[in-house]
């Protein structure tokens, strides 16, 4: 298959306001396009489309259709006005809206369709309909499971089962919500479950379970309670995802009323010229570089509340969404139906700061004092300042536009995969099935180190049509349904880690890293279920996933909207808001037509507009009076509304074979071939080195409880002169601080013999009771020390601890000339010049490893242009200050913690080394300061990395 490629000719046209230094992938344009027209051209007259229309009225609203199925074309305009507005809004869609909906709305799919000449796009008139068994009819289909058994069906397990202490617990659905159901642990049970991970056969179940004849009775009742439990299925149970389901089981849609359809129109000829899409390039690198980007916040707060809990952890997935033994998923666990109202006034402020980000972005270029009437803002003429660094985007996204003559006028762009638009229309034949797997192979051919994988869900069986699909990824992972692919992955073989601050699913049996794509266009937040939501959440992590942009998002509410424009691509059409009072007189009645159109007229509102939300819109025409009668009777339950012009073209680039045109609306997919995903390596085998020491062996471990301004004082008058008095007991002791469940002092002592723990942990409590009684400190607990045994690994630990024992006495040999924080920062850089002199880093090393924290804790505080100046000022300061020497005991203590540094990174792998760098450098920070020290840790990598370029500058 060809794939086009813009010109680096044009492509340099487009991008010439840009700087050159920018690193931008070659976005290429995939030559298949999916299309999408309305059921009549909008040309069309009722009166001649009369009974066509009933005919798709009385599939998609069978209760309606009785109202008018006897009623002739004659006699449509004698109807009620109620009916009549029905009617009329029906009409209205099946010529202007090519959202699918029964026979409303066709799709077409063109192979080679951007070419660089103009020829317009011939369809065929008739729609070829694709006949599914509406997707609720599954629950009236029901089997004996008994017979099914003895048909030797397969059988599936739920894999989302995991242990619990002495029970098994999984997740379950009943009346389309969701829970965490448990039963009492069973060897018996597991070793089932286990067993169907694959589909199998109920013979060769037994087979595999080593059971004789004398036994089956047992297995068969205990399999029944299990499907009745939901823990496992059959192949007599649903799919979403692959061969449908109801063809795959022998029904057929004849036998069933209820119908899901997907209608097509074959495309006879024609292309779209490439020269209307030139500037498409262009325009994402703008938005690329210009729109606001972050994660999802609630996949932020998974990485915070799982690295507190399990910090460099790899545990499955599952016992990480665990409620309690877990952090869960954006509180999902605790959601009830009085939570909607709190829920959204959380994704009202996550939208807020969003929308606000991106004002104070373009406030200075794109002001509303600049919004004239009638006249197009440009967004390619706007000085428009780029973000430093660019967010990556998905190998693969979709842009939904419409063709008007020479303007495109842009509804969407972005996606984590364009298959998510795609992907619902490969039930309907095997071109678009094809079409979608290309897309798939462009990504996994770019991410060889990852697999892709979609998941398939289902709850809502009143929208779960549009969620059918084929399989387009090589995998797939069920969720509560039954899985045809050859080859499933399940939830239990799934591992979750955080790396650096990306949260990476690792596939246990393949040894790979997993990454979610859901080839739906579903609105996965209307989900509950904590996993779905975070592998949704996950296709988009790190990746700036919309580049849509409106000014009604960016600027609410205002009275008018002028279009917004880059080139010729239109991304937001003029809209002007609409009172109803102004269109009503004293008496609270609507002005007669002609006023209305006037008053329209007087705000400059176009001769087509349409008003409505989203997809589901109406469109009017000025100069039809039955139109704007029809829209009196639409704002009639509003309050005001918005209405966004329309343009219809003068050269139609969609016609059928008889000449009639169509507003169509395409479906172009851009994608680029760079590496996005880098892959994982399989954890370390575990040593024997102990994990787990609890009070009263050779490890003891104290929090101590109070004020973060307080502890320096606890070090230097309490834990300094304890470790002096008992040093002939301590091997090793380390300290570190801590703020979770409050603010605290974790100290760790290694004995040289356990029977000493008793005396030691009395008399350390006894130098604290002065202050406990005092309410300086506010608690003393005694714990069971766990060493991060996954974080610097077996083999490393025991020189971890002694690298931590010699960074806190030179931290506590610092107590005797306090140090200011421009000191502190200076004794960082020394450190980190130390291991560059030493050879452990060379300068291009350093100077990224630096710059990565340095983006990492900028990102982290959200720092807007103002605060990066305030930065770079403290840096001019920090610069011009004079450094606190250290005295001799001081410096002899930091050459034996910079030599502990070196020692610990030398003996580390190269891929770890950088890593380990940042962990170590966090744990010293954390050591040297006694509050905010995620900021101060921020502000030394900040100008650790400027001093470093500026000595590099020099340098060359």
């Amino acid at each position: 298959m060809a794939f086009l490629r813009l010109s680096d000719r044009v492509f340099k046209i487009n991008l010439c306001n840009f700087r050159l230094t920018f690193k931008f992938m070659k976005l290429n344009i995939h030559p298949t396009v999916i299309f999408r027209t309305p059921k009549f051209s909008y040309h069309a007259e009722l009166s001649a489309c009369w009974e066509e229309l009933k005919a798709a009225i009385a599939i998609s609203s069978t209760a309606f259709y009785e109202h008018i199925k006897d009623v002739n074309a004659d006699e449509v305009h004698q109807l009620p006005p109620k009916i009549f507005f029905t009617i009329w809004k029906y009409f209205n869609r099946a010529k202007f809206r090519p959202t699918p909906y029964g026979t409303f709305a066709s799709f077409s799919i063109l192979a080679d369709a951007v070419k660089p000449s103009d020829e317009q796009i011939i369809v065929e008139e008739n729609q070829k309909i694709r006949a599914l068994i509406d997707w609720p009819s599954k629950n009236n289909i029901h089997f004996n499971f008994v017979e099914l058994i003895e048909q030797n069906c397969l059988l599936f397990s739920n894999s989302s089962y995991y242990l619990a202490l002495n029970s098994i617990r999984y997740i379950a659905c009943t009346n389309g919500l969701f829970e965490l159901a448990e039963i009492d642990k069973n060897d018996f049970v597991l070793a089932i479950l286990s067993a169907c991970l694959k589909p199998i056969r109920v013979v060769e179940l037994v087979k595999v379970l080593g059971l004789d004849d004398d036994e089956l009775a047992n297995l068969y009742g205990l399999l029944q309670d299990m499907h009745e439990l939901q823990l496992v299925f059959t192949n007599f149970d649903p799919n979403i995802i692959g061969e449908d389901y109801f063809e795959r089981i022998g029904l057929k849609p004849e036998d069933y009323p209820a119908k899901y359809l997907i209608a097509e129109r074959t495309v006879k000829s024609g292309h779209v010229d490439e020269r209307l899409l030139q500037a498409v390039p262009g325009l994402v690198k703008l938005l690329q570089g210009t729109l606001p980007f972050d994660n999802k916040p609630a996949l932020k707060q998974f990485v915070d509340k799982f690295t507190k809990k399990f910090e460099g952890k790899e545990i499955p997935l599952a016992l990480a969404l665990d409620p309690e033994m877990g952090v869960g998923y954006d509180e999902l666990e605790q959601a009830g139906g009085s939570d909607d109202f709190i829920a959204q006034l959380n994704i009202k402020k996550v939208t807020e700061k969003a929308t606000n980000d991106l004002k104070a972005l373009l406030s200075n270029q794109l002001s509303t004092q600049y919004f004239k009437r009638g006249e197009t803002i440009l967004l390619n003429k706007l000085p428009l300042k780029l973000n430093e660094k660019l967010p990556t985007l998905p190998n693969s996204m979709s842009m939904i536009m419409s063709v008007v003559d020479d303007l495109i006028f842009v509804d969407q762009i972005g996606g984590s995969t364009a298959n998510a638009l795609g992907g619902r229309f490969s039930m309907a034949n095997n071109e678009v099935e094809a079409y979608c797997k290309s897309i798939a192979e462009i990504e996994q051919e770019a991410n060889p180190d990852v697999l892709f994988f979609d998941v398939a869900y289902m709850v809502e069986t009143n929208v779960d049509n549009i969620n059918r699909r084929k399989l387009l990824y090589q995998y797939q992972l069920s969720i509560l349904n039954f899985d045809t692919s050859s080859d499933p992955l399940t939830l239990n073989d799934i591992q979750v880690s955080i790396q650096g601050s990306e949260v990476v699913l690792r596939s246990k049996r393949f040894n790979r890293r997993i990454v979610p794509k859901m080839a739906s266009a579903y609105n996965y937040t209307r989900s509950d279920l904590s996993v779905f939501r975070l592998l949704c959440d996950l296709q988009q992590q790190s990746l700036q996933a919309s580049l849509s942009l409106s000014l009604d998002n960016i600027f609410p509410d205002l009275d008018y909207y002028p279009r917004l424009q880059y080139q010729n691509l239109v991304l937001s059409a003029s809209k002007w808001k609409i009172k109803k009072q102004d269109l009503c007189d004293l008496n609270k009645q609507f002005i007669p037509i002609d006023q209305c159109r006037e008053y329209l007229q007087k705000l400059g509102v176009s001769q087509f507009f349409k008003a409505g939300i989203s997809d589901q819109t109406l469109c009017f025409n000025l100069a039809n009076d039955v139109d704007l009668q029809a829209f009196t009777q639409f704002i009639q339950k509003q309050t005001s509304i918005y209405l966004e012009e329309v343009i219809l073209p003068n050269r139609n680039l969609v016609v059928d074979q008889y000449g009639k045109p169509y507003l169509s609306q395409f479906i172009v997919n851009l994608y680029h071939r760079d590496k996005i995903y880098r892959g994982v390596k399989e954890p370390n085998v575990k040593s024997e080195v102990k994990e787990f020491f609890p009070p009263g062996k050779e490890w003891l471990y104290f929090e101590v409880f109070c004020h973060q301004q307080r502890t320096d004082q606890i070090l230097a008058e309490v834990i300094m002169p304890f470790l002096n008095q008992y040093q002939s007991a301590i091997k090793l002791w380390f300290f570190i601080r801590y703020s979770e469940n409050g603010n605290h002092i974790r100290f760790r002592i290694l004995l040289n013999d356990e029977n000493y723990g008793q005396r030691l942990t009395s008399q350390f409590v006894d130098e604290l009771e002065v202050y406990l009684s005092s309410g300086l400190i506010s608690d003393i607990q005694v714990k069971t020390y766990k060493r991060e045994l996954e974080r610097y690994g077996a083999d490393a630990i025991a020189l971890i601890e002694q690298h931590f024992a010699v960074d806190s006495e030179f931290v506590l040999s610092l107590f005797e000339t306090q140090p200011s924080d421009f000191d502190k920062y200076q004794l960082c850089a020394a450190l980190a010049y130390n291991l560059q002199a030493s050879g452990i880093f060379d300068r291009k090393t350093l100077t990224n490893a630096v710059r990565i924290m340095a983006d990492i804790f900028t990102n982290e505080h959200d720092l807007d242009a103002a605060d990066f100046k305030k930065l770079n000022g403290q840096f001019q300061l920090f610069r011009k200050s004079e450094f606190q020497a250290l005295n001799d005991h001081q410096q002899q203590k930091f050459n034996e913690f910079s030599a502990s540094f070196s020692s610990v990174l030398i003996k580390s792998e190269p891929e770890k080394l950088t890593k380990l760098f940042g962990d170590l450098m966090h744990m010293h920070v954390n050591r040297l300061f006694s509050k905010d020290q995620r900021t101060h840790e921020m502000i030394m990598y900040y100008f650790l990395s400027k001093d470093l370029q500026r000595q590099n500058a020099i340098n060359c």
